[in-house]
């Protein structure tokens, strides 16, 4: 819908969502007056106003573009404008917003349309314009009423004493985020008025008063002073990349790509911040930088980040600015590559320069020196004043604003390029791979001796093993604060510091596969792929030697253990309460603070209380380190009179004695939070509520997007209505922040309790209150259920859910979103590649719910249904059968035979059937529900294509590879259509149609559609997707049947390497693959090899599927041909004359693999010496094999030349010479003229008939 952004950072966030918001105006086409300010701030925002007029020209009859400026000055007669409804863009920073007549304006439009500002920054950014923005209620009259016709009130208790109350007349103009939940509300408030009040952040259109702030103004201001307010004020990201930006010239096309290729993850209100903030000097054509302003931003900026900066800005300007590729040159060699000259062209070139210049300082500074004496030489030319920060402010190596890290390497260091962004010496220059520390505590205090032991062990641990060192102790001694700490002090002694959350295995397994995304692994984003690979190279120092893994909150031993390094030189760190650590780790004590440790934090925020007043505050709270930090940010948020506060405390201490679930530090925690608490629910009654409700949770961030889900819970009145408006849920949280009761996150917009306020919160409870604060929280997790799990894009959003979703105990839950949540959690599982955390927590909802819902609720069939899909996933096939069997028999009482749940059991079933051998009542079964599913509904509908996928499998493995290749040709075109030619579907029955292709005998073409098929799915699934490692399995055995043996091999034996680390040896894929391999090795002449992995493989199926099972039968005569080479005949024929007897009982005298077995038994036979018998063996087969699979099949032309030799060894040489002449001429035309089949038959060598156990 809308054109896309020439980089990474699109200029509009969910079009297509914004598009369907403004839809809820009705079906009717409309007219829309847009209306865009374009005032001096605006030009940044050029990207946005485009597209988002696309996206309403998409969705109104007709859009009449205006500009704001174009009435300014007009009279209300001329300010009219051209559209049923307006929508005016603006960021409000102009002081036009300021003034009265703006007020005019927007009263004079609101008196005849509906009208609504859009904002395109976030909400809380709102308070640096000029629009006032003010929360009260409105009502709508009627559809489509002008905002003059809105009824308005402010309640009360929301009423600013220092704002002059909101007066009738005035007409408010809804102010809107760019986003389509703000769209949403105002589209039901002009469309669909209901009359109820609605919380409005509302511009006031009174043209009696302004409504700007006034702004602060900056002028006299020095740089490194805005600079230092911009960090304080501005969002982390903003603040990052103005430090980019400060190594640029200020042309808005450039500062857009050093945005995408530097912080492709920022947003575009980002990059406005940096550029409408003071740093920036707006006054002139062009933007500038105000003095001193981009020199102190440079010094917060890390010397690899300046220089990637240079890089990208010599990748946008190629060879257009000589002035900037030399400064790339001259920044691996600063004496070597000649100065820029400085002319009127040059300069704003060179100033950068300069600038970037004395920010690396060291070999560069002579460097610099040089360009600011030509640049004075120039200006003095030109006769103009020269404005430069004198070098006293700006010394060569030491910067006017202290970075939050010093910069990498010493300044007088000889740098090269390579060696700023990262190269081989890391002593140097290598940045850190710095992976989800949190922030470091500002207030962190004392701890050194501490610290320094932690270093002292890390550092002399022994390099042969990965000794873990724990820090252990009670709850809210800080050990995660120690950790953290440690962390960021010794950042430059490791290469790689990886931060992992070890409370649930699931939160062990996303770490790791993050850290091997970061590691550039290429291990994809699946458990069971990711996780190995990580260990692997860690222990192999691959490309990492020395790095630090911090498992924080490891509670319990025996479930991170198994994700512990084996091996490398690396270091292991872990916080746990678990004493059992001590066992397998050096564990380090660490205790409560010392008392001058608690005095020292006390007193950092609150200078006033004497040393005297602070050791009695210690004492009564135990000198526990998390109740001093909090007793530390309240007191410095209210100011309470210390003897009050002690009085406070003592109180609650005694009042709680009783209460407290644990002696010492727990009552010193509930008694300084119940203070607070305290004042919380008088002061934010609803601030309160959400930390109930929260309290249920796990003690990891929360993300406040679960605050803003579209199912709002009704809990309160309070928090309701604040759940319901984002004015309202920021103060609740900047009143949770204030008192020091929760920590926010601004990185990641969460919040965060610490497992033992959330103890103290929920024993104040009552038990009705814990019932409904815990539903609560279920219906928070509910609201926040992105669906679709199996998609890859939506997990990062259920790794984020997980942990509370299992803290909560929503599984209890009875409400059916939750419940929802609940079932989209086990796929998530089972799609994220966690299939034995998918079983055990399917298992423990299908336990729970058969005793709280009955066995018969259908949410309880769902979960059942997936818990013996992923049981056979495992390879526990008779479970899953039982499971399955037991689900459709209740579902067919339940429901009928015809119903899609049912039918969707049947398929299950049938595929039972399959891992059990039954291979025609399966494909009996899978008739069955596809003729159920065409009469019900008709042959596109998903389910449908499922089961005529299903039949094709089954057709498969019946041996009716025609039928199965017609049957997978319809699915796979109606696939195609339905779902999209990459699909994930569509290529599953893609892959089965060339085996089926295979099996017809026609092996050249499905070698060549086999290739093209798995690079498609490789570049679509990516190489280690479950579905490309069939598909590489499948081409594997198409290359060796076309005859491209080398090429077969190679990929066989990475495909069985992929599927062991992804699945495990005893999985059904992996036995498929070893046996495959086993057969490339025997092909290479590796007869031994060959012999040992298919013996290994023949002894895992008859344990994993039993001994009378096809695929195990399959394995025997696999396992024949081999001991037949090695001249051990009489066990090559045992093999395969069982197998030959068993697969006549299993599949019938004329199946395809069982006529593929009775070639090999007849060899054996011929090997033995008994030609006759062979003779006639394979005389019997021949005629089999022609009527069953054809003439010209490979298989049936290899059992014509081994009865030709049979006949010639019976002395029937004109017979024997008439078939194999006509097995030659057989041959060229199917297989072509170079295929080994045909050497090996020129060289008198019987054919030898592998079998493939094809997918089940």
């Amino acid at each position: 819908m809308t054109t896309p952004s020439p980089f990474g950072v699109p200029p509009l966030a969910e079009p297509d969502l914004l598009a369907g918001a403004l839809r809820g105006l009705g079906p009717q086409p409309m007219s829309l007056a847009f209306v865009v300010d374009e005032g001096p701030t605006m030009p940044v925002w050029e990207p946005t106003v485009t597209a988002f007029r696309e996206v309403l020209e998409s969705v109104f009859a007709e859009v009449r573009a205006y500009s704001l400026q174009s009435f300014q000055d007009a009279s209300p007669s001329r300010a009219a404008l051209t559209g049923r409804l307006v929508l005016v863009l603006t960021d409000g920073l102009d002081n036009f917003w300021g003034g009265q007549a703006a007020a005019s304006l927007l009263q004079t439009w609101g008196r005849t349309a509906p009208v609504a500002i859009v904002n395109p920054y976030p909400e809380d950014r709102w308070y640096r314009s000029h629009l006032g923005p003010r929360l009260l209620q409105v009502a709508g009259t009627r559809p489509l009423a002008p905002n003059a016709a809105l009824r308005v009130q402010e309640p009360d208790r929301w009423r600013d004493p220092f704002e002059p109350a909101y007066e009738d007349p005035a007409v408010v103009v809804p102010l809107l985020e760019l986003s389509p939940r703000w769209l949403r509300w105002w589209t039901g408030l002009v469309a669909e008025p209901t009359g109820d009040w609605l919380d409005a952040v509302v511009y006031v259109a009174d043209p009696s008063r302004a409504t700007g702030t006034g702004g602060t103004d900056t002028a006299e201001v020095a740089g490194d002073q805005l600079v230092r307010r911009f960090r304080e004020e501005a969002p982390p990201k903003a603040f990052q990349l103005a430090t980019y930006l400060a190594a640029a010239p200020l042309e808005m096309p450039v500062l857009r790509a050093i945005q995408s290729l530097l912080l492709p993850d920022s947003k575009p209100f980002h990059l406005a911040e940096v550029v409408t903030s003071p740093l920036l000097d707006h006054a002139g054509a062009a933007l500038s930088f105000r003095a001193g302003a981009r020199e102190a931003l440079l010094a917060c900026a890390r010397r690899d980040e300046t220089v990637r900066v240079i890089e990208v800005l010599s990748g946008y300007y190629g060879g257009r600015v000589p002035a900037v590729q030399t400064l790339y040159r001259a920044l691996e060699a600063p004496d070597e590559v000649p100065d820029n000259p400085v002319t009127a062209e040059t300069l704003p070139f060179v100033a950068v320069e300069l600038a970037v210049l004395r920010a690396l300082a060291g070999d560069y500074a002579l460097r610099a020196v040089r360009l600011d004496a030509a640049m004075a030489e120039f200006r003095q030319r030109q006769d103009e004043p020269r404005p430069v920060v004198p070098l006293t402010e700006l010394p060569l190596t030491s910067p006017p604003v202290p970075a939050e890290e010093p910069p990498l390497g010493p300044g007088g260091d000889t740098f090269s390029i390579s060696r700023l962004l990262g190269g081989a010496e890391r002593s140097v220059s290598q940045e850190t791979v710095w992976g989800n520390v949190p922030p470091r505590n500002a207030d962190f205090t004392g701890r050194d001796d501490l610290l320094v032991a932690l270093e002292e062990r890390l550092r002399t641990q022994r390099v042969t093993a990965v000794l873990p060192q724990a820090l252990h102790g009670a709850g809210g001694v800080g050990k995660s604060q120690i950790a953290t700490e440690y962390a960021y002090r010794h950042r430059a002694d490791y290469e790689v510091v990886w931060w992992i959350p070890s409370e649930q295995p699931a939160q062990i397994l996303r770490a790791l596969i993050e850290l091997g995304e970061t590691l550039g692994l290429n291990v994809g984003p699946e458990a069971n792929t990711a996780v190995p690979a990580v260990q692997e190279a860690l222990r192999a120092g691959r490309p990492y030697p020395n790095w630090l893994l911090i498992f924080d909150n490891a509670e319990t031993l025996e479930s991170v253990r198994p994700y512990l390094p084996q091996g490398g030189t690396g270091r292991v760190l872990v916080t746990s309460r678990n004493e059992q650590w001590s066992d397998i780790a050096d564990a380090l004590q660490i205790d409560v603070f010392n008392r001058a440790e608690s005095i020292e934090l006390l007193r950092k925020h609150n200078p006033d209380i004497s040393i005297e007043d602070a050791d009695r505050l210690a004492a009564l709270l135990d000198d526990l380190p998390l109740a001093i930090g909090q007793a530390t940010a309240w007191r410095a948020t209210t100011h309470m009179p210390i003897e009050e506060y002690l009085r406070l405390l003592a109180e609650k201490r005694e009042a709680l004695r009783g209460q407290a679930a644990a002696p010492g530090y727990e009552l010193a925690v509930a008694a300084a939070w119940t203070v607070a608490l305290d004042r919380l629910g008088q002061e934010n009654p609803a601030a309160l509520q959400m930390l109930q409700a929260c309290s249920f949770l796990a003690p990891e961030p929360i993300s406040r997007e679960l605050f803003l889900g579209p199912r709002t819970p009704p809990i309160s009145p309070e928090l309701d209505a604040t759940l319901q408006n984002p004015s309202r849920l920021n103060q609740a949280l900047r009143d949770i922040q204030r008192y020091g009761l929760a920590r926010i996150d601004y990185r990641d917009n969460s919040i965060q309790l610490h497992r033992l306020v959330k103890t103290v919160l929920v024993s104040q409870l009552t038990e009705q209150q814990r019932m409904d604060m815990q539903h609560a929280a279920h219906m928070l997790l509910a609201g926040g259920n992105p669906g679709n799990p199996d998609l890859e894009n939506y997990w990062p959003r259920y790794h984020a859910l997980l942990p509370h979703v299992v803290a909560s105990d929503a599984v209890g839950c009875e409400d059916d979103w939750a419940r929802q949540l609940v079932l989209h959690i086990i796929e998530f599982y089972y799609y994220w590649g966690d299939h034995n955390g998918c079983r055990d927590f399917a298992e423990k909802v299908v336990a729970q719910w058969r005793k709280s819902l009955g066995r018969d609720d259908p949410q309880t069939l769902k979960a059942a249904r997936w818990l013996g899909f992923v049981q056979r996933t495992l390879g526990n096939f008779q479970e899953a059968a039982r499971i399955n069997a037991d689900s459709l028999d209740r579902l067919r009482l339940l429901l009928g035979p015809d119903d899609e749940e049912t039918l969707d059991a049947m398929a299950l079933v049938a595929a039972d059937l399959r891992a059990a051998g039954a291979f025609t009542a399966a494909r009996d079964l899978d008739q069955e529900v596809l003729t159920s599913c065409l009469a019900a509904f008709g042959p596109d509908y998903p389910s449908t294509l499922t089961a005529a996928h299903s039949l094709g499998v089954s057709l498969r493995l019946t041996g009716e590879f025609r039928a199965a290749l017609v049957r997978d040709a319809e699915t796979s075109r109606r696939r195609s259509d339905v779902l999209g030619t990459n699909h994930l579907l569509t290529l599953f029955t893609l892959n089965g149609l060339t085996l089926d292709l295979r099996e017809c005998g026609r092996y050249l073409q499905a070698h060549a559609e086999q290739e093209k098929l798995y690079e498609r799915m490789e570049n679509v699934l990516g190489q280690d997707h479950p579905q490309t490692l069939m598909a590489a399995r499948n081409l594997a055995v198409a290359r060796r049947r076309a005859g491209e043996h080398d090429k077969a091999r190679k990929l066989a034996h990475d495909t069985l390497t992929r599927f062991r680390l992804r699945f495990g040896e005893a999985h059904p894929e992996t036995l498929a693959s070893a046996l495959n391999y086993a057969v490339d090795q025997r092909e290479d002449d590796q007869l031994q090899s060959s012999r040992e992995l298919a013996t290994k493989t023949y002894a895992q199926y008859e344990s994993t599927l039993g001994p009378d099972h096809p695929y195990t039968l399959y394995a025997r005569t696999n396992l024949g041909i081999v001991l037949r080479l090695l001249g051990r005949f009489g066990e090559a024929y045992r093999h395969d004359a069982a197998a030959y007897t068993g697969l006549r009982e299993r599949l019938g005298p004329d199946h395809g693999l069982t006529l593929t077995c009775a070639t090999n038994l007849a060899s054996d036979l011929a090997a033995r010496g008994d030609h006759a018998e062979a003779y006639e063996l394979d005389k019997d087969t021949l005629e089999r094999s022609r009527a069953r699979l054809g003439a010209e099949h490979p298989s049936t032309l290899a059992c014509a030349l081994n009865l030709s030799f049979d006949a010639i060894a019976l002395g029937r040489d004109t017979e024997g010479a008439s078939l194999r002449q006509e097995a030659l001429d057989g041959y060229r035309r199917v297989l072509g003229e170079k295929h080994p089949a045909i050497v090996a038959a020129l060289a008198g060598v019987r054919a030898n008939c592998d079998v493939d156990p094809m997918p089940l």
